[in-house]
């Protein structure tokens, strides 16, 4: 299988990234489906990203607003959420990723939107303690979390957007607020 493309509509002012896991899949009665584009972005499977679509919305971002790929962009054996191997493969695809990352954006001024726990655990330096989502996602957080470049592999703004429904941006509404104020400001300069 031909591995998916990552999607982008708007290269030169696109706002952040949006990091997937992979484009395992096995939604063609059992089998892979070929996805032309990260997530199946633009075909006729939009569950993939749906959820990241209407939280990306909720904060005021757009399709055009963002750059998607995934971390290892091959199809694998098992889901992310049932592979044990899934970090071994994700080590492997680090350096292209980085090349791809620093290629698109070399000013590194663009913030990483990390679609899964998973993905953010391989991410963080051994010497990192990452928050547990609902930490991150807390009601109480007065800022957004960042995991900053010193502190990660690809050595860039890291930013929890996970795809999980327990992570709805609608329903975590100061989360979302922080985000929105984020994206606003980042944007605007004000």
């Amino acid at each position: 299988m031909k591995n998916p493309k990552p999607f982008c509509l708007n290269k030169k002012n696109f706002k952040a990234f949006v990091l997937g896991a992979d484009p395992t899949n096995f939604s063609d009665n059992g089998n892979p489906k070929q996805l032309e584009y990260a997530f199946g972005i633009l075909s006729d499977e939009p569950r993939y990203f749906s959820g990241i679509l209407k939280n990306l919305n909720q904060i005021g971002l757009h399709l055009e607003d963002v750059y998607v790929q995934n971390m290892v962009q091959e199809y694998l054996k098992d889901e992310t959420s049932k592979n044990k191997e899934w970090e071994k493969y994700a080590e492997q695809w680090i350096t292209s990723l980085i090349s791809e990352l620093n290629q698109i954006d070399p000013n590194k001024t663009k913030p990483i939107l990390v679609t899964a726990e998973r993905i953010m655990k391989f991410l963080v330096n051994d010497n990192y303690k990452l928050p547990a989502a609902k930490e991150i996602y807390s009601d109480k957080s007065k800022a957004l979390y960042y995991i900053t470049p010193n502190n990660n592999k690809l050595k860039r703004s890291l930013i929890a957007f996970y795809r999980h429904p327990t992570y709805n941006l609608l329903k975590k509404i100061n989360y979302s607020s922080l985000l929105n104020k984020e994206f606003k400001y980042s944007t605007t300069g004000a």
